[in-house]
């Protein structure tokens, strides 16, 4: 008597019977048997059983190595992330990063204080060109008392910024100074930039 289990029966299809079962072209198929993700068994003929078998593993496998991928790739997202926080911190711990919320509250400031300069200018001008009449010795007072109400305009600095920010870091001199000199680095292994 035989032994119906021990017994391996073959189911054999044809490339088109297997493109229809597996919805894939036949193409595809070619390639899937080359890379061994189905069991041929003659030209143009696949063991069924052993090819679902197969493209089982192998789909399995590619899904696990696709998921090591997305792994190192949000790692390396991660990675980018923190770096560029951390850039940030520091243009804001060095002055050269503000907020908008603090850049406007300056900006308001600046342009209020201009604004009251410029409506005061008759009454402070006005008294020191009672006596002239010279349209060229008149020009030059109001053109010097504009000039100086433009300067409040033209001082920039970062502190009066960093003042009404919220955030509040600090580094000491020697810590701002050794961050420089990394940067400088960077830039020259880079190739970026050139030593003076």
């Amino acid at each position: 008597m035989s032994d119906k289990g021990s017994v391996k029966k073959e189911y054999l299809v044809t490339t088109s019977e297997l493109c229809e079962i597996l919805g894939l072209s036949p193409r595809r198929i070619q390639q899937l048997a080359k890379e061994d993700a189905l069991i041929r068994a003659a030209r143009g003929k696949y063991d069924l059983p052993s090819s679902i078998q197969a493209y089982l593993e192998y789909m399995f496998e590619r899904e696990k190595s696709e998921d090591e991928l997305d792994k190192s790739e949000e790692e390396a997202l991660w990675t980018r992330a923190k770096r560029m926080k951390t850039e940030l911190e520091l243009q804001i711990m060095r002055g050269e990063l503000h907020r908008s919320n603090d850049v406007r509250l300056v900006m308001n400031d600046m342009l209020g204080s201009f604004r009251a300069r410029l409506l005061g200018l008759p009454s402070k001008i006005a008294p020191q060109l009672l006596d002239k009449d010279e349209i060229p010795v008149i020009k030059q007072v109001l053109k010097d008392a504009v000039f100086e109400a433009l300067q409040e305009l033209s001082d920039y600095d970062p502190n009066v910024f960093y003042e009404k920010s919220k955030d509040k870091m600090y580094l000491e001199e020697d810590e701002l100074e050794e961050l420089d000199k990394v940067k400088d680095e960077e830039f020259l292994d880079d190739g970026s930039q050139t030593e003076k």
